[in-house]
């Protein structure tokens, strides 16, 4: 009951109502402590700023007891995240690990999530955990049906907007928003993953009209 009260203060001090169109990286800092009290014995985060990761976790009080593991790692996308095979296999899904991983390869034409602006790290981090919400409602042939969907750019279109919209409900549009614009119209990602992007994910008018219902 301690820790749930916790984490409802957290929440309404961090966020208030609706949905928060910036978060402010240096004050929500100096507060991440008491999220790190609540969600630091099954996160670990093997990443140089953890202030993001638990910002937005602090939406998923749902996820509170889980074991995610943070680091990084050489991917071809910002973040991925998946459960660990040897707990999809042999655990109950309350005691699953999932790991997120964050792109460490660094080049001209390659999202850095180092280098993303803050409201953009919640945002895609809130897709990512969204996720985590998706697999932990599922048992195995649930969560191998949701990565087969990844073989059709259609189904993966699909699975992705759905997720999308879930990290809007949670309140997180405008940093979805923000992840989604920065991506399409501020990086210097190549063009053939900018058109990747459009074809998969919301687009930020996308987010916008569904902020708007």
């Amino acid at each position: 009951m301690k820790q749930f009260l916790t984490i409802l203060i957290c929440l309404c001090w961090f966020f208030g109502c609706g949905q928060q169109r910036t978060m402010d990286s240096v004050s929500l800092s100096q507060k991440c402590d008491s999220l790190r009290s609540v969600y630091g014995m099954q996160t670990k985060i093997l990443y140089k700023n953890d202030v993001p990761f638990y910002v937005a976790l602090s939406y998923f009080p749902e996820l509170k007891g889980l074991h995610i593991i943070v680091k990084e790692s050489g991917i071809k996308t910002t973040l991925n995240v998946r459960p660990s095979i040897g707990s999809l296999l042999f655990r109950k899904r309350c005691k699953r690990t999932y790991i997120i991983r964050v792109n460490k390869q660094t080049g001209d034409s390659i999202i850095s999530f180092s280098k993303l602006p803050f409201n953009a790290k919640i945002g895609i981090l809130g897709h990512e955990f969204n996720h985590i919400v998706d697999y932990n409602k599922r048992n195995l042939g649930g969560i191998l049906k949701r990565l087969i969907s990844y073989s059709s750019a259609k189904t993966k279109a699909e699975y992705e907007k759905t997720i999308d919209s879930m990290t809007i409900k949670k309140g997180l549009g405008w940093q979805l928003y923000d992840w989604s614009y920065y991506v399409l119209y501020t990086s210097n990602a190549k063009q053939k993953y900018k058109t990747f992007k459009q074809n998969i994910y919301l687009k930020p008018e996308d987010i916008l009209q569904l902020m708007r219902k």
